[in-house]
C-alpha cells in the first residue's frame, strides 16, 4: 500500500509538471480505477457494473472532431470502452481454457451489413471521414452487444446489470430534477450534460413564448433523448416490481421509477410520453401472461393505472398545453425534412447518399436554399431528419434499411420466444421489460434519431443483449427448474 501510494504521488507530480492539470487528473483516475477493480474482490463483476453505470454517460476523450448532427462527430475513447476491453480479456482467457465460444446471433448480421455499407462509403464516398467515424461507432456498439451476451451467462449476472442500469436511471432522473429546480444546467458537462445554450434552443422550440418554458435533458444532452432513455428503461423497473424481490429492493426500485417518471414529464417530450404509454400495456400483458407473476402483475397493473391517472390529472394542464399549444414550426420542420429524406432516397435508392452525411446533402434540397440560407436559419449545426427509419433509408438506401429491419425483427422474434416460456421468473420479467422498452424505442424512432445519439443509444444495445442472452441462457438451462 505504501509503495502504491508513493507511485501514485510520483505519477501525479510528474504528470502535473510535465503536461498540466488534465493529464494529472486522468492519471489519478486511471490508477484509481485499477485500484478499485482490484479492491472489489471480483474485478470481472465490477467491470460488468462499470458497463452498466458508464454506458449512458458521455465521459470520453475525442479526437479529430467533425461537429454536425445525425451521427458520430469524432473518434472517441469512452469510459465504457475501458470496461469492455477488460471483459474482452476475461472472455478471451475463458476461451483459451475451453470455455463457451463467442455467440454471434443471426440478427447481428443485419447490423454487420450496415457497418459494411458504411465502410464502402468510407472508401468510395465524398465524405469518407464521416462515414468511417460512424462505422467505427457502430462496430463499438456491436462489440458492446456481443460482450454482454458472453458475460450474461448466469441469472445473477443479469440482476447485477439491472441494478447498475437502475442506479444510472436514478442518476439521470436526479440530475434532470435538479436542472428543473435551478432552471439551468448544473455544471456536469464532463458527464454529458448539455450546455445552457443547447437547453435554451430546446426551450425556444417548444412553445411560442420566447423560451420561458424550461425542459430538462439530464446527462444525455437533449430533453427528447432523456425521454427516450426513460421510456426504454422504466418498463424494466416496473417489471421487476411484479416479481418476488424483497420489499426493501422493491422500495428502492419504486423510488427510482417514481423519480424517472417525474423526469419524463419534465422533459415535455410528446414522443417520449407516447412511447412509454405504449410500453406499459405491452409489459402488463406479458406479465399477466405468465402464471408465476400473474397475481402480482394484476396488483401492480392496478397500482400503475391508479398512479398514472393521478399523475395525468395533476399534470393535465401541462400535458394538454404541450399537445395543443406547441410551436407549429417544430412539427412543420419535421414534415419538411421527411420530404427531403424521401427525395434523397429516391435519388439514391439502393445505397443512399452515404453514411453520416445527411446534413451535408441538405443545400439545394430545402426551402432555405443553399449553404448560406441553412446557416442563417439554423446556425452552424444543421438539423437532421427526426426519424431513424428515414435517416437510415436516406443515408444507406434500401439495402441498409432492410438490414436494419432484419435486426429489429430478429430482436422482436427472440424476445417473443423468451416470453412464451422462461424457466427463471426474474429473467422472464427482465425480458418482458426489455421487450416493452424495445417497442417504446421503435415508436420513438418515428420522431427521433435516438440510435445515432451516443451514449443514450447504448441502452438499446444493452436491452438487445439482455434479450439475446436470455434466449441463450434458456437454451442452455431451460430444463433446470
Amino acid at each position: 500500500m505504501v509503495a502504491g501510494a508513493a507511485s501514485v504521488a510520483a505519477l501525479v507530480v510528474a504528470a502535473g509538471f510535465s503536461f498540466g492539470r488534465a493529464p494529472a487528473v486522468a492519471a489519478v483516475g486511471a490508477v484509481g480505477l485499477v485500484a478499485a477493480l482490484w479492491a472489489s474482490g471480483n474485478p470481472r463483476l465490477a467491470c460488468l457494473w462499470g458497463v452498466g453505470l458508464t454506458a449512458p454517460l458521455g465521459i470520453a476523450k475525442r479526437f479529430h472532431p467533425m461537429p454536425h448532427m445525425g451521427g458520430a462527430g469524432a473518434y472517441a475513447i469512452e469510459a465504457v470502452d475501458l470496461f469492455l476491453i477488460a471483459l474482452l480479456l476475461f472472455q478471451w482467457r475463458d476461451a483459451r481454457r475451453g470455455g463457451a465460444p463467442l455467440v454471434l446471433p443471426p440478427l447481428a448480421y443485419g447490423w454487420i451489413g450496415m457497418i459494411l455499407l458504411g465502410l464502402i462509403d468510407a472508401l468510395t464516398g465524398p465524405y469518407r471521414q464521416l462515414a468511417l467515424v460512424e462505422a467505427v461507432q457502430m462496430a463499438k456498439s456491436l462489440a458492446l452487444f456481443l460482450l454482454l451476451i458472453g458475460e450474461l451467462t448466469r441469472a445473477r449476472r443479469f440482476l447485477h446489470l439491472f441494478a447498475a442500469l437502475a442506479m444510472g436511471l436514478g442518476l439521470q432522473a436526479a440530475v434532470g430534477i435538479a436542472q428543473y429546480a435551478k432552471k439551468a444546467d448544473i455544471g456536469l458537462q464532463f458527464l454529458g450534460e448539455a450546455t445552457m445554450t443547447t437547453l435554451e434552443y430546446a426551450n425556444r422550440a417548444t412553445y411560442m413564448d420566447g423560451g420561458a418554458t424550461f425542459r430538462i435533458g439530464g446527462l444525455l444532452g437533449h430533453p427528447n433523448i432523456l425521454a427516450g432513455y426513460i421510456a426504454m428503461l422504466a418498463p424494466m423497473l416496473l417489471a421487476m416490481l411484479m416479481t418476488r424481490l424483497s420489499m426493501e429492493r422493491k422500495l428502492a426500485i419504486g423510488a427510482v421509477l417514481a423519480m424517472a417518471l417525474v423526469a419524463l414529464l419534465l422533459t415535455l417530450s410528446r414522443s417520449g410520453w407516447l412511447a412509454f404509454a405504449l410500453a406499459v400495456p405491452i409489459l402488463a400483458g406479458l406479465m399477466l401472461r405468465d402464471r408465476r407473476s400473474r397475481q402480482r402483475a394484476l396488483a401492480g397493473t392496478m397500482i400503475v393505472l391508479a398512479a398514472g391517472l393521478a399523475g395525468a390529472l395533476a399534470f393535465a394542464p401541462a400535458i394538454v398545453r404541450r399537445f395543443t399549444q406547441s410551436d407549429p414550426g417544430a412539427v412543420d420542420f419535421r414534415w419538411d425534412w421527411m420530404g427531403v429524406a424521401w427525395a434523397m432516397m429516391c435519388d439514391h435508392p439502393l445505397l443512399g447518399v452515404g453514411l453520416n452525411s445527411f446534413v451535408l446533402h441538405l443545400p439545394g434540397r430545402t426551402i432555405h436554399g443553399g449553404t448560406d440560407g441553412l446557416t442563417r436559419s439554423f446556425g452552424a449545426n444543421w438539423p437532421v431528419v427526426h426519424d431513424i427509419y428515414l435517416l437510415i433509408w436516406a443515408e444507406q438506401g434500401t439495402i441498409g434499411l432492410i438490414c436494419f429491419l432484419i435486426l429489429l425483427a430478429g430482436l422482436l422474434r427472440t424476445a417473443w420466444a423468451n416470453a412464451r416460456h422462461c424457466a427463471d421468473p426474474m429473467l422472464y420479467a427482465l425480458n418482458a421489460g426489455a421487450l416493452a422498452g424495445l417497442c417504446a424505442n421503435l415508436l420513438d424512432g418515428f420522431g427521433s434519431f435516438f440510435l445515432r445519439q451516443m451514449p443514450g443509444a447504448r441502452l438499446f444495445w444493452i436491452l438487445a443483449a439482455i434479450i439475446v442472452a436470455t434466449h441463450v441462457w434458456q437454451r442452455r438451462n431451460g430444463r433446470v427448474p
